[in-house]
């Protein structure tokens, strides 16, 4: 029994066109990320662009893919403060600086006037955004560890001392070293005599 031959399926409708004639796609592995600038006159705009970027990228970038005319370009790297916040800003480790922001300001052939900022944000739930944010800053902060934490005293035990000190003065309270307010006399007595002393009974473990 002889079998048919299957017919090759049409170019052009399927997967088995060649690659030069298919459909090329090409996304960019960059980040550009146009600024809002009130300062600056429609004839300007700002990008915050890759450290390796240069300004031929940003002119091919804007002129290929938006079809945006350039006039000119100004380029500068902002050098961020040193600190010790780390990366993911909920601890201090060590000095560090962060890395560096390149912007690239571009005179425009046309005018670019930004859109009026939104005032009603309800359908982008901002209350609930707000609120998560401030929710996560408070935990933050409360569980973030402090740069200076070492440094500053403790104040419920200064607190402690404090009153302490008070009533030795009024004579309210009979100072005693820690080893007789702790019931060790016992066993200080039997250290200086040479042999093993047993742990005091409020140190021993009830069952």
């Amino acid at each position: 029994m002889v079998r048919k031959a299957i017919g090759m399926p049409q170019l052009g409708t399927n997967g088995f066109l060649p690659v030069a004639q298919r459909k090329q796609v090409f996304l960019p592995e960059f980040t550009i990320a146009l600024v809002r600038t009130p300062f600056l006159s429609p004839r300007y705009a700002q990008f915050r662009v890759p450290l390796h970027f240069n300004k031929l990228d940003l002119r091919d970038y804007l002129e290929r893919v938006y079809g945006v005319g350039v006039v000119s370009i100004r380029s500068y790297i902002e050098q961020q403060p040193i600190t010790r916040i780390t990366r993911d800003n909920r601890n201090f480790g060590a000095w560090r600086r962060p890395q560096s922001i390149k912007r690239m300001t571009v005179e425009l052939r046309e005018p670019f006037v930004w859109p009026e900022e939104p005032t009603d944000f309800s359908r982008w739930e901002k209350e609930s955004w707000d609120a998560t944010e401030k929710h996560q800053q408070r935990v933050r902060k409360e569980n973030a560890q402090k740069p200076d934490a070492s440094e500053k005293p403790d104040e419920d035990l200064r607190k402690a001392y404090k009153e302490q000190a008070e009533q030795l003065k009024a004579e309210k309270e009979a100072w005693r070293p820690t080893w007789k307010a702790l019931g060790l006399e016992f066993a200080h007595k039997e250290m200086a005599k040479g042999r093993y002393a047993p742990a005091p009974k409020w140190m021993k473990k009830t069952p």
